[in-house]
């Protein structure tokens, strides 16, 4: 019950990078630092970025005065919150300062990385190359044997001098196999993954080896492959080709960078028996010896390449000792100890951390885990819930906890309004629907684009069209209704079961309940410590109301 969301905080946090969007710049603004300044909390600024940058999450509403001051109020409320927290030393406490410790050596590479990708730019012939391999589609003939035997004589008859095809059409007329061509072209995840294997390394015209499976041993021929047309499918081939290029430049960019400034001890490391009984995992976490020098930094210790090694294995070393898998890991995760440490000395040697941006980042965040913080041990303790609150709050919003009415529906679709009136007079004299489906006249192709699918599948009323939901509203299960598309169909709704409305029991709807009144509570808390902080607060006000 105590539990408040991540959520709740990015509402009333702020962002503090991006360009401005200029909506109020045009006024007489102060400045501070080089910067336009919208209001200031105790001589801290708000800056017209952080204003701007903030706008977008009023939507459409983003040039109403009023929530532009709302807009600011929040901005104002937070900055009194975090400098609060700072005051009372949140920001001294040592998960505090770990948390954010770690996030800005994490941004300080990513700032780096960024900075190697700016000009990378996608090459067409990968794209090209993703793209034929994501809609590549092939046409087969194959045999199936149920006997290992055939399949070989099968294959002797071919090597002989044979033709697939002749071959493969006398066995399946003379029911020693079964098969035969594939008039539809299939995708790759249309087959068995052993089949979609092999076949993608096969041209046109080739014969696949004997392939065991489950159900017998298939040999198959490609007979055509082509790749049709697929915008969407092209798009996604870019994403893929530029990333992976990117992924090839940032490994050979860590290379380098260790090359530059790394020397790995590898006797030391060839030595290091992490699943011997001795040295017991513990001593190893003590040793000194080290296992990799870099220039002008402390060297990695074997002590704390076995730390960093106990850290990834959430279940224990213990473990992973017994099935022998960190021997396995230590070359990996010492690659991944250096591919950080010299990203950052990299970034550091650039001046990385002296830009804007890179600070900005830092201070955003360290802004985002004092507030975190601020709620967790500041307001969340003095929140209480009382049982008769949940009830209450449970009646209130009943509607809110309700499951909705469901219906399952089957139809037939006409292209004519007679033909549809005339089926649901069949089937209201006891036609069966599944003889209607496979024999009345004038029924639209299954495959015409935009037809609702039924499918007798169980469906949310609310979540029907609009004019479908006029249509069965009130229905019993037997019942049939017609239904005009605006798109010109004739549907017969078949309704085969309704599950009526029905309110949620309270002990189901209970957790959410509780973290819903939580939320409501802890925004109202952070508005009352908002208001006590400003009553003493030195606030300054520079946006003008125009209104």
């Amino acid at each position: 019950m105590r539990e408040y969301s991540w959520a709740l905080r990015i509402i009333l946090m702020v962002g503090l990078l991006g360009g401005a969007i200029g909506i109020v710049s045009g006024q007489n603004l102060p400045v501070m630092s080089g910067k336009k300044i919208v209001a200031s909390v105790n001589g801290e600024p708000i800056t017209l970025e952080e204003f701007d940058q903030e706008l977008p999450s009023l939507g459409k509403k983003q040039g109403e005065k009023k929530n532009e001051r709302q807009l600011l109020n929040r901005l104002i409320n937070t900055r009194l919150i975090i400098q609060e927290g700072r005051r009372i030393g949140l920001d001294e406490l040592p998960e505090i300062k770990n948390m954010v410790d770690v996030y800005s050596k994490v941004i300080l590479r990513e700032l780096l990385i960024e900075r190697q990708f700016k000009d990378i730019k996608v090459d067409e012939k990968d794209v090209e190359r993703f793209y034929k391999e994501s809609v590549k589609e092939w046409r087969v003939n194959s045999v199936l044997f149920d006997k290992e035997e055939g399949a070989k004589k099968f294959e002797e008859e071919i090597k002989s001098g044979k033709t697939f095809d002749e071959v493969a059409k006398r066995v399946i007329e003379e029911g020693k196999a079964k098969g035969g061509e594939e008039k539809n072209y299939l995708r790759k995840k249309d087959f068995h993954p052993q089949i979609a294997t092999m076949i993608s390394k096969m041209e046109v015209g080739s014969v696949s080896p004997i392939i065991p499976l489950q159900t017998g041993f298939l040999i198959l021929k490609i007979e055509d492959i082509r790749y049709p047309e697929n915008p969407e499918a092209r798009e996604l081939a870019k994403k893929e080709a530029l990333d992976w290029k990117r992924v090839e430049a940032l490994n050979r960019y860590k290379e380098t960078l260790i090359k530059k400034y790394v020397k790995v001890h590898q006797n030391i490391v060839d030595r290091l028996d992490y699943e011997a009984k001795e040295p017991r995992f513990e001593a190893l976490l003590k040793d000194k010896r080290v296992v990799a020098e870099i220039k002008g930094e402390n060297p990695i210790t074997v002590g704390e390449l076995s730390e960093y090694i106990k850290q990834q294995f959430y279940h224990g070393v213990g473990l992973a000792a017994e099935s022998k898998r960190l021997n396995s890991k230590k070359i990996s995760i010492l690659q991944e100890m250096l591919e950080k440490r010299v990203l950052r000395k990299e970034a550091l040697r650039l001046g990385l951390d002296k830009t804007e941006g890179y600070k900005n980042k830092v201070k955003e965040y360290e802004y985002s885990v004092i507030f975190g913080a601020f709620i967790k041990k500041v307001v969340d303790p003095d929140i209480k819930i009382m049982e008769e609150e949940l009830k209450a709050y449970y009646k209130e919003h009943i509607k809110e906890y309700t499951y909705p009415e469901m219906m399952k529906i089957d139809s037939l679709v006409f292209a004519k309004r007679d033909d549809a009136e005339e089926s649901i007079e069949k089937l209201r004299k006891g036609t069966e629907f599944q003889w209607l489906s496979a024999n009345a006249e004038g029924q639209v192709d299954k495959n015409t684009k935009g037809l609702l699918a039924f499918g007798g599948k169980l469906l949310t009323t609310k979540k029907l069209p609009e004019g479908v939901q006029k249509v069965v509203s009130g229905v019993k299960p037997g019942d049939f209704k017609l239904y005009a598309s605006p798109e010109g169909h004739f549907y017969v709704l078949f309704i085969q079961g309704v599950i009526p409305a029905r309110p949620q029991p309270y002990e189901e709807a209970r957790e959410d309940v509780g973290k819903k009144i939580f939320n409501e509570k802890v925004n109202k808390a952070i508005e009352d410590w908002a208001d006590k902080l400003r009553a003493v607060s030195d606030v300054k006000v520079y946006l003008k109301d125009n209104n």
